[in-house]
């Protein structure tokens, strides 16, 4: 058992790792899960914050989170969020809940903020490896693109109206995209009060349950 214990950790690890390589600002472990629970829960991830509370079939929540895992990096701001997650269905070891919120961006220096709806639905799935309860969560939200996803190159790019990285205004379908509370994540819970969390698009969290 030791041994399958220190191979989850190391492929946490080094998935994660590849994971934040690539993948674009987001913490997982401070986004809406699906499973709802009654009672308090705090997350804490490597730049956010987040707060629920939750009743037999509904939760409500509030996030506060960094765009860059690492501080002073390049148009680095803080976005503030609420959500509420209202279960569907399921069973003690599956549900499938709704989910939608607000986020606040303020934007970069010279830009306007952006108040981000979305909504979309949630899905989680525990399993027993042994002694040992995984967690298996994602969402998928929608939100239309107000322009809060370009970004402000030093150089000229072909087809922007100002030639510098203000995108065109699209249709209603060209700005349908994926809203802030899309994840991918699994958690590691030796016990129903905390849980350790990785992939999504954060490379290590903690929940608390309280």
């Amino acid at each position: 058992m030791r041994s399958v214990f220190r191979w989850i950790l190391q492929a946490f690890g080094g998935a994660g790792a590849a994971v934040l390589s690539f993948a674009p600002p987001a913490l997982a472990v401070t986004e809406p899960i699906a499973d709802v629970q009654p009672g308090q829960m705090l997350g804490v991830g490597l730049s956010g914050l987040s707060w629920d509370y939750g009743w037999q079939t509904h939760a409500l929540g509030l996030e506060i989170r960094n765009t860059s895992y690492f501080p002073a990096m390049p148009q680095d701001r803080f976005l503030l969020g609420s959500r509420g997650v209202w279960k569907l269905g399921g069973t003690s070891d599956f549900a499938v809940s709704a989910v939608g919120g607000i986020q606040l961006d303020p934007g970069v220096p010279g830009n306007r903020a952006y108040l981000i709806p979305d909504a979309g639905l949630g899905v989680s799935y525990r399993l027993k490896m042994g002694d040992i309860t995984l967690a298996l969560r994602f969402n998928v939200t929608l939100t239309l693109d107000q322009g809060q996803n370009q970004q402000n190159y030093p150089y000229p790019i072909y087809g922007s109206p100002d030639g510098y990285g203000v995108p065109v205004t699209g249709n209603l379908l060209q700005r349908l995209t994926t809203g802030p509370n899309t994840m991918l994540s699994i958690a590691l819970r030796p016990d129903d009060r905390y849980e350790i969390t990785a992939f999504g698009r954060t490379l290590l969290g903690l929940r608390f349950r309280y």
